[in-house]
């Protein structure tokens, strides 16, 4: 039997000059990493210190088995094979229905459709309006499974406000894009972003939504422990590693048991950067705390308003704007479903019953997935809708098939389709 090839690594395809580079700088990275991670055991025994009235074990609710549950996850690809006159993009979402762990019958749906851009709009704007016409469509079904189907618990892949980032940048672009479910025509980025809002908010004021964070850069933990003394005590570790190092299977994590309810999470996590701005040494550290979360704010108002500094307006009443109180009403809590994988993150809404969150937390608990320490409804949402990267570059090719079929002349093909650069053929 013919043995297969073996392919020569990545590594060995380049110069051999940077091969010596690359491997002396891997041997650095070693170094440098090996004299951190000698440093952990007794990190763990501080920050342990520091965080324990913020830890407790799950009081496990079987009342999990009961509840209806509906899981809504969206996907995107950018058919931007960067060909010099077609700028795409597909979405997809999905929801599925479940009673604890079981699937209902009949109680799946599906939709997808294409964004067009022009190619005069920015590759990163195209793409930010591509993620925003996925998150719009998530949320209308979100919205709409609420009030149609009203399961017990709504499951949403990712933040509620997750949206928000990069907002700013577009929010004043035309757009001009009809959703084609409801006939809704947004004549402005802004108008899709305050749609979502809308939407995103509705489904907070449920009191029966949560969202799972996959990625969570987030440093409050680090932010907390620099504020109370001294940069030179932070560990400059997401949270998320910090709370994989003292967490145990079956614990959670209440960033309210620690900080109480007069700073959240999102402004400690902009201390450490904001007191080095500031100079810390110079001033006080709550006047520090201050500036961070004037930052915080600043933020959410230039993403999720249609303030502008060319309309100007009271500062002070955007910073009041009812979307801002929404963004910084969510509670944030760590789960660890799986020893061996770090703590999963939720976020809820504010006024979600202590009753009820004990009983969400224990069916992401009960139906973690092994492999992923996710809900494991969330993961089959996320298995169904994920769109191959290949696609986009097939949808193209088959526009470009049937337009060839109609007759369209080589001259006209070439102008729309070559590639910018022939040499990479990108998914």
């Amino acid at each position: 039997m013919e043995q297969p090839v073996e392919e020569l690594p990545d590594f060995l395809k380049i110069p051999k000059p940077l091969q010596e580079k690359f491997f002396s700088a891997v041997a650095e990275e070693v170094r440098e990493l090996v004299e951190r991670m000698d440093s952990m055991p007794g990190l763990i025994d501080e920050v342990k210190a520091q965080l324990s009235s913020g830890v407790r074990v799950l009081a496990f609710d079987e009342g999990w088995r009961e509840l209806s549950a509906a899981v809504v996850d969206g996907s995107d690809v950018p058919a931007v094979d960067d060909r010099i006159g077609l700028r795409y993009g597909l979405y997809a979402v999905a929801y599925k229905l479940f009673r604890g762990l079981d699937s209902v019958e009949g109680g799946e749906g599906f939709f997808g459709d294409r964004l067009s851009g022009k190619i005069s709009l920015h590759r990163e704007s195209f793409l930010k309006i591509l993620d925003l016409a996925t998150t719009y469509y998530e949320r209308l079904t979100a919205s709409h499974i609420l009030e149609r189907q009203k399961p017990d618990l709504l499951i949403v892949d990712g933040s509620f406000f997750g949206y928000r980032a990069g907002c700013s940048m577009i929010k004043d672009e035309p757009l001009g894009w009809r959703d084609n479910l409801t006939g809704e025509v947004f004549e402005k980025v802004y108008d899709l972003i305050s749609r979502i809002n809308e939407l995103t908010v509705k489904i907070l004021e449920s009191k029966r939504s949560v969202g799972v964070i996959k990625r969570v850069p987030t440093m409050a933990i680090d932010g907390y422990i620099c504020y109370r003394h001294g940069l030179e005590k932070g560990v400059e570790l997401a949270d998320r590693s910090i709370l994989s190092l003292i967490m145990r299977r079956g614990e959670v994590f209440d960033y309210g048991a620690v900080f109480g309810t007069d700073v959240r999470y999102d402004v400690y996590s902009w201390f450490r950067q904001t007191a080095r701005e500031e100079a810390l040494s110079r001033k006080g550290r709550e006047e520090v705390l201050r500036k961070a979360e004037h930052r915080v704010k600043v933020q959410l108002v230039a993403d999720l308003t249609d303030w502008s500094r060319e309309r100007g307006g009271s500062w002070k009443q955007y910073e009041e704007h009812p979307i801002v109180a929404a963004a910084r009403s969510t509670r944030r809590v760590f789960l660890r479903t799986v020893e061996d994988l770090p703590p999963i993150c939720l976020e809820l809404p504010e006024k979600m019953p202590e009753d009820f969150v004990n009983k969400v937390l224990s069916y992401v608990y009960a139906t973690a997935n092994p492999a992923t320490g996710l809900p494991l409804p969330l993961d089959l949402v996320d298995e169904l809708v994920s769109l191959p990267r290949g696609i986009g570059r097939e949808f193209v090719n088959e526009i470009e098939a049937e337009l060839v079929r109609r007759g369209v002349s080589k001259e006209s093909l070439l102008a729309v389709f070559s590639r910018y650069n022939p040499q990479k053929d990108e998914p």
